[in-house]
This record gives structure tokens, sequence and C-alpha cells, in this order.
């Protein structure tokens, strides 16, 4: 497209519209940088948005599982519950007759001991009847004497005398035998009483123990009887729960589509907000080169005149076979180890740093307002830049990022592509400053080519506000 300069009157209106082009362009950049800012909040968001949403359908599974062990629980405790009565029964049942078997050894040890006392009474009897045969068999004695002294008239009495004596006899080992049979049966009897009466107080505590059991079997089943309660309020509160779970995912549904609809609306205003600031921009263009914005229009002839002569040393270097055109336009870029931020070089920085940046320097001395001047080739390399951002690094990340630019790849730009026709290109931008702020920055910008090929553009970079 060809530029017609306009002629006119030299009128502050006219003189503004650049400086207008730039304000439209800054707000427009600024809004765009509001919306990008939303929208990254609004990415955020959806993922964390996505995250909350599966925590929801894990929760959701948790309850689930939850719901379904408490029901098994409860029907565990109604089992346990009931298996516990039946136990309950035989169990009680079970301690009955030991209780029963207990208070027979007591009376057994009572008998026995009843028992005892017989045998001790027998003993004593056997005694008595002893002494009355002793007795006894003195008199058959004397019944004899007195019959032996009588002569024939006492034969009948003598006779009566030894059947009384042998009767005695008889009957003092009867006693005796009866003696030893209670001997025999008092070391039994002993050895028996003592069996019943250890028998008797492990009873006794046998009787504590199942009352110890009776009351355990009750605090066993009245704990059961608590955790089917438990079991119960457990199932009433999933169920509340996942009542609650279910508002959440439909709020989590409704907060979805709505944001998808807003990152839709932004994604547009976006785009809209790019449009108006590229309309801005050729506005800013068409101005400078209607001639209308005369110390723009000087910016950019010193962009025209520096890219000259880059070419013109680099076609001279060339022809001398100094410098290989394909080197030149060599692509393969290769990390500088330690760098941060990130550097590159091709078989073109060496010769562009000691040949071009002399111009760099030159083209940015020229005006106060002029920042830098800076060679990129079409993927955003800057083989050089001027000498005061071409610095040494030193490993201090902020003065790297403010001072060493030689090396760096820019963003890359469409519109470099669309301009390789043009003598030059105006336009506006915003740069980001240290405090988080920007600056607005314009740029003319003149596409170089060798031999025919675009290798890439000459930028000089400058702020109308620093402009006396």
């Amino acid at each position: 497209m060809e530029h017609a300069k306009i002629e006119v009157p030299n009128s502050a209106i006219i003189e503004s519209i650049p400086q207008r082009c730039g304000q439209v362009v800054d707000y427009c950049a600024d809004v765009g940088g509001l919306v990008h800012a939303v929208k990254r909040t609004s990415t955020q968001l959806r993922q964390e948005h996505t995250a909350l949403r599966d925590t929801v359908a894990t929760l959701e599974l948790d309850q689930v599982k939850v719901r379904d062990a408490s029901d098994e629980a409860r029907l565990l405790s109604e089992k346990a519950i009931e298996r516990l009565g039946e136990g309950n029964e035989q169990i009680r049942g079970a301690l009955d007759r030991i209780s029963s078997l207990i208070e027979l050894v007591s009376a057994l040890s009572q008998h026995v001991t009843g028992f005892a006392a017989a045998m001790d009474q027998v003993r004593k009897s056997s005694k008595d009847i002893n002494r009355i045969a002793e007795t006894t068999s003195i008199l058959a004695l004397n019944a004899t004497i007195e019959a032996m002294r009588a002569g024939e008239r006492g034969k009948t009495f003598a006779v009566v005398a030894d059947e009384v004596k042998t009767l005695a006899q008889d009957t003092r080992l009867a006693t005796d035998e009866i003696v030893r049979t209670v001997d025999a049966l008092e070391i039994e009897a002993t050895a028996v009483v003592g069996q019943i009466e250890g028998g008797a107080g492990e009873s006794e505590k046998a009787r504590a123990s199942v009352s110890q059991i009776e009351e355990t079997l009750g605090s066993v089943t009245d704990l059961v009887e608590e955790v089917d309660r438990q079991n119960d309020q457990i199932a009433r509160s999933t169920a509340t729960i996942s009542s609650h779970v279910d508002s959440v995912q439909n709020v989590l549904r409704g907060f979805e589509e709505t944001s998808v609809s807003n990152d839709g609306q932004l994604e547009r205003a976006h785009s809209r907000l790019k449009d108006l600031e590229a309309m801005a921009n050729t506005m800013f263009d068409n101005v400078v080169h209607a001639g209308l914005a005369s110390a723009d229009q000087h910016i950019a002839e010193l962009a025209l005149d520096g890219a000259k002569q880059a070419e013109a040393l680099v076609l001279k270097a060339i022809e001398a076979g100094e410098l290989d055109e394909a080197a030149l336009f060599d692509d393969n870029y290769l990390p500088i180890a330690g760098s941060n931020p990130p550097r590159f070089r091709t078989r073109f920085t060496d010769w562009a740093h000691e040949h071009w940046r002399p111009i760099l320097d030159a083209v940015t001395g020229k005006r106060p307002e002029i920042l830098f001047a800076l060679p990129n080739d079409l993927n955003g390399y800057l083989p050089t830049h001027i000498t005061a951002q071409s610095k040494a690094p030193t490993g201090d990340v902020r003065h790297d990022e403010l001072y060493c630019f030689n090396g760096r790849m820019i963003e890359k730009s469409d519109a470099w592509e669309t301009m390789s026709g043009s003598d030059y290109a105006m336009y506006s931008y915003r740069q980001p400053r240290a405090d988080g702020k920007f600056w607005l920055m314009r740029c003319a910008t003149v596409p170089i080519t060798v031999n025919g090929r675009r290798w890439g553009n000459f930028v000089v970079g400058y702020r109308e506000d620093l402009r006396k």
C-alpha cells in the first residue's frame, strides 16, 4: 500500500493523533492485560473446580462406602443382638444348673460333716459296749468262781457263766472290729471331707464367677445395642451428607456452565481488544506514513538508515568471504549453559555482536527518546543488542534479566511476515516495568533483506514521553 504525504497546517490536533493512537493501544493493552489476567484466574478457578468436583465425586463414593458399611454393621449388630439373646438363654440355663450343682456340693459338705459326727458317736457307743463287755466278763468270772464253790449245785450256773463269758469275749471282738472299721471310715471320711470342703470353697468362687459372667453378658448386650443405635445415627447422618453432596454437585455444575460461558465471553472480548489494538496501530502507522507525525517519522527514518547500514555490512562481509550466508540464516539455536534467562548462540552470533552492535549504539544515541535499537530474526532471536544491554552475565537473575539481552529470544509476531513488502511499520505496545506497571513504547520496524531473502527486522524502540 502506497502512502501519499498530506500537506496540512501544523496543527496541535494533527500532532496529537499519534499520541491518541498510542493511548488507544495502551488502553487496549491495559484492558487486554486485565482480561488475560481474568482468563488466567478463570482457568485456575476451573482447574480448582475440576479438582473440587473430583474431590466431591470421591467424597460421594466414600459416602456410599460408609452407607454400605453402616448398613452392614447394623445387620451384624442385629444378628449379634439376636445371637446374644439366644446365647444368654443358654448361658443362663447353664449358669442355673451350675448354681444348683454348687448348692448340691454345699449340701453334700454339710451331710459329710454330719456323717463324721455320726462316726464319732458310733466310736463312743463302741467304747461303751466294750466297757460293758469287760464288766460282763468280770461278772462271768466271778460267777464261775462262785459256781465252783457251790459244787454240784452250781454246775448249771457255771454253764451259764461260761456262756456269758463267751458272749462278753465275742462282744469285745465285735467292738474291736467296729472300732477298726470306724477308724478306717474316719480316715476315708476325713479325706472326703477335705476334698468336699475344698470343692465347697471353689464352688463359692464359681458362684462369684457366675455372677460376674452374668454381669459381663449384660454389659456386652448393652454395648452391642449401643453400637446398633450409633450405626443407626451414622446411617441417618450419611443420608444427610449425601443430600448435601448432591447439592454441592448441582452448584458445581452450575458454576462450570457459568465459567464456560464467561470464558467464551472473555475470549471474545480479548479478541475484539486485540482487533481494536491492531486498528489503532494501523491508524498510527498510516498517520506516520502520511507525514502527519514528523517526530515519529524521523524515528522511522533513523530505523531505515540503520537497516540499510546493517544490510550493507552483511553483503560486504559475504562478498569478502568473511561471512557465510548459511551462517547468517543459521537457526540452530544452541543453549548457553547456565544462562538465566535462557540465551542461545548461532554461527552468526559473534559476527553480529562485533559488527552490528556499533550501528545499534549509534542509532540509540541519535535521540533522547530512543531506548534501544535491535535486530531480530523471523524466529525472534536477538544475535546482539546495544552495549548497555549486552553486559556479561553475573549469575544474578535480576541483573541478567535487565542487562543481558544478547542471545535471547523474544516473542514471535505474525506481523513480521506480513510487512515484508513495506518500507517500515510503526506500532505501539506495553513494556513491563520493574514495579509491575508498564511503559507505553513505540517502535519503528524495518525489514532486513539480504540477497532477496528476508532475514528479520531492524527495530528502534522509543518512548514519546521522553521526547524533548
